[in-house]
């Protein structure tokens, strides 16, 4: 039986780590390895959704999360097809713990960069801009976007703001102006 070992990775990247390899192989069984019960749960949810069996096996603090195949699913929603951009204006998704908040930032940049279907645009201002700088896990997820299409602007006045401007690793510099003109003209999806 497969394996896939997901021990030390966070959410969502064991759930984008199945769902590949579904996608890709399309096994009867396999089985993922992770080290906490949230895993094993958010698993199950999207085996149950994909049409797979679960059986979780523990062993000191690892989960074995086992995949039975019991009917066919679609993989992805048949979702509308237009395209959209996502705007960041911090480093950071929602309000509490800083370090946790990053942390569900960069694992919502890694989840948009498994998408089959990106953004036409990423857009980043105020902290924003340290996605594509100084975070190195966002600078190479956000690279992933650009090799699939997705244009990365950074917002020139925020980046001279944080003394960030000989630090940008991915996409180019962009305004205000053209900021406003894309939010105005694309669907805009903003998670912070």
């Amino acid at each position: 039986m497969k394996e896939i070992d997901a021990l030390g990775l966070l959410c969502p990247r064991p759930v984008i780590l199945a769902k590949k390899l579904i996608k890709e192989e399309n096994p009867k069984e396999f089985a993922v390895l992770v080290d906490n019960e949230i895993a094993t749960e958010n698993l199950s949810k999207m085996a149950d959704q994909l049409g797979y069996d679960t059986e979780v096996d523990k062993e000191d603090k690892v989960y074995k999360v086992k995949f039975k195949k019991n009917r066919d699913k679609k993989l992805e929603q048949d979702y509308n097809k237009e395209e959209y951009i996502v705007v960041f204006s911090s480093d950071e998704l929602g309000i509490g713990d800083e370090e946790f908040s990053k942390k569900l930032l960069e694992g919502f940049v890694y989840s948009l960069s498994e998408k089959d279907q990106v953004p036409t645009y990423v857009v980043l201002y105020n902290h924003g801009v340290r996605l594509s700088t100084i975070n190195e896990n966002t600078v190479a997820d956000l690279k992933k976007l650009e090799s699939k299409g997705t244009t990365v602007l950074s917002c020139g006045l925020c980046l001279g703001n944080y003394n960030l401007k000989e630090e940008l690793k991915v996409g180019q510099v962009t305004n205000m102006d053209k900021i406003v003109d894309l939010q105005i003209h694309y669907r805009t999806v903003k998670p912070c």
